[in-house]
């Protein structure tokens, strides 16, 4: 099925543009044309720009209006998002922005409301979704094969913060630039697969932030609980403090516990657990796959003329249970 063709990248110094979710990489792996590379420092886009066989702008309203992308995978500081999208949005282009694309949820809310009003192609690549637990969970919950479900565990913790120094995004140490920390950064992946395995908008029961380990004007621990309309805890633990850097490795869980079954994301794949089941099913167990997977389901859904898997919407109400979640644990604003 035919999709855009020719992408551009903002804001290529974001780690997210060669490391871990790796975006140029993935627009080479699958043969797409990268048409521009924009960044404020030029040096860096020039890098990328001869690495990937682009070409570089330090503006990338200029690279917009040189390089005619058909499709944009927007970076940067969190400060800077908003602008960004808001750009994109009146441009016309459609993109997929990195989240949480602002400092404050009712900013995040009022794009949501743009991107709504003019009918824009705006993703968020919440790439948790794709993965195997993700969609078997959805799936098992769509059929009822859990039971009533009591709770969803979602733990994501990462290397510790010098991945950011080291990786060229040293602002995310920043909170005028960030926002927040972990569970700005990595919180809203579990805020949004609460969501879209049980198919209801939950509440901010409680949560605990913490800045023990690094001491930075960030938090790099953060823990909060959710509660389902229908009774559903959600436990979303997520920081930056699995002690292995530079070996780029993460401290996982995942699970749905329910009166039928259980499923749990193990190092073999998926264990799937009921009183005459017990199983463990092979399956990646790591989220390597999940950008990928994620970049080409939203060209191909693009090229198919659908709307964005996961919408602006979807971002807006992730970011505003992180902004709860900020709340009670006692942030001031």
């Amino acid at each position: 099925m035919p999709h855009p063709q020719r992408i551009a990248v903002i804001d290529v110094s974001h780690w997210h543009a060669r490391y871990d979710a790796a975006y140029l990489k993935i627009l080479r792996d699958l043969r797409l044309q990268i048409v521009g590379v924009s960044d404020r420092d030029a040096e860096v886009a020039r890098q990328c720009a001869d690495e990937f066989d682009s070409r570089p702008f330090d503006d990338y309203r200029a690279m917009v209006e040189e390089s005619r992308p058909e499709f944009v995978i927007a970076l940067g500081r969190h400060c800077d998002m908003p602008e960004t999208f808001r750009y994109l949005v009146d441009r016309g282009i459609p993109f997929v922005m990195e989240k949480p694309w602002g400092m404050e949820a009712e900013t995040v809310a009022a794009l949501a409301d743009l991107a709504e009003a003019k009918g824009a192609w705006a993703a968020a690549p919440f790439m948790i979704r794709y993965l195997p637990w993700a969609q078997t969970a959805k799936r098992m919950r769509a059929s009822g094969e859990f039971g009533t479900i009591s709770h969803i565990v979602f733990r994501m913790i990462r290397p510790t913060m010098q991945r950011y120094h080291d990786w060229g995004s040293p602002w995310m140490y920043d909170r005028a630039a960030a926002g927040g920390g972990a569970l700005t950064n990595l919180g809203p992946h579990g805020m949004d697969i609460a969501r879209f395995i049980t198919g209801e908008e939950p509440e901010v029961l409680s949560a605990v932030i913490s800045q023990a380990v690094h001491k930075a004007a960030v938090e790099d621990y953060a823990l909060a609980t959710l509660r389902t309309p229908s009774g559903i805890i959600v436990h979303n633990e997520v920081g930056y403090t699995m002690p292995t850097w530079p070996k780029n490795s993460s401290d996982l869980e995942q699970k749905v516990a329910g009166a039928k079954a259980m499923l749990e994301l193990v190092p073999e794949g998926l264990h799937i657990l009921t009183p005459d089941r017990d199983e463990v099913i092979p399956a990646e167990s790591s989220f390597a796959p999940g950008y990928p997977l994620t970049i080409r389901h939203f060209l191909e859904a693009l090229g198919a003329g659908n709307p964005p898997p996961v919408t602006a919407r979807d971002c807006a109400r992730a970011v505003q249970l992180i902004h709860d979640a900020y709340r009670l644990a006692g942030r001031a604003a």
